[in-house]
């Protein structure tokens, strides 16, 4: 079960429990940060999925932006991330997927960064549902295997790999990242290829994407680009 930590009353739910990888290794952290844009913007999330090494990989590093990505919730009720037109695969370059707007004047996605150890990692794929046996993704693709290695198969969503532009470090943050005064970083994004159709949020997600915001938007995440972007899918 989630952890209540800064929810409100009429906000508790409960989330399925993800196994706990056995991980007996020193903490390894891997070159590039995660990007969270969903209920993992919320550190206090974070903390109760991060149980590996959670004082480490909990902690936001950064506010940082996907250019000319878009947010959206999709048809699982859930958010997701549409690449620009030149990232595109298969159903992101559908009529269904151009009808998703602009995220902002901003024309980008904000999200905040986390260092996270592999075994976190291990437990946050989990729980966006990656299939862990997809096939390795082509060239015919159309999108270098660098940024996609594989496919999505039967994943709910799929690991990608690109460039954020960070707008604010964190205390210091970047120096334990050993990325400080960097303006590009390389972060893991999960990404789900197959719904792109803009859908209402899961009555449960409302409460953790609420949370997230009011977490996010503390850490710096513009308000006015939450009330533009996140606002049309998620009530208050």
């Amino acid at each position: 079960m989630l952890s209540n930590t800064n929810l409100q009353p009429t906000e508790r739910h409960t989330q399925p429990p993800i196994p706990t990888p056995l991980i007996t290794k020193p903490p390894q952290y891997p070159k590039y940060l995660y990007f969270a844009y969903g209920s993992n913007l919320s550190p206090a999330q974070m903390k109760t999925r991060c149980r590996i090494n959670p004082t480490h990989s909990a902690t936001p590093l950064a506010i940082a932006t996907l250019q000319h990505w878009r947010w959206l919730i999709c048809e699982s009720g859930y958010a997701n991330v549409l690449p620009p037109p030149s990232l595109r695969v298969a159903n992101q370059d559908s009529e269904t997927a151009h009808k998703i707007p602009v995220s902002g004047p901003e024309d980008a996605v904000y999200g905040v960064l986390y260092q996270m150890d592999i075994g976190d990692e291990m437990i946050l794929d989990g729980y966006e549902g990656v299939d862990e046996e997809a096939a390795n993704a082509g060239v015919r693709d159309g999108v270098p295997v660098s940024v996609r290695p594989r496919v999505q198969g039967d994943g709910s969503y799929n690991k990608w790999f690109v460039e954020a532009d960070v707008t604010k470090w964190l205390d210091g943050e970047g120096v334990r990242a050993g990325l400080e005064n960097k303006g590009k970083v390389p972060v893991l994004v999960y990404v789900d290829e197959n719904c792109v159709g803009m859908s209402k949020p899961k009555f449960e997600y409302i409460a953790r994407m609420n949370r997230a915001i009011r977490e996010s938007v503390d850490l710096g995440v513009p308000m006015g680009w939450v009330e533009g972007v996140m606002r049309k899918f998620i009530p208050e």
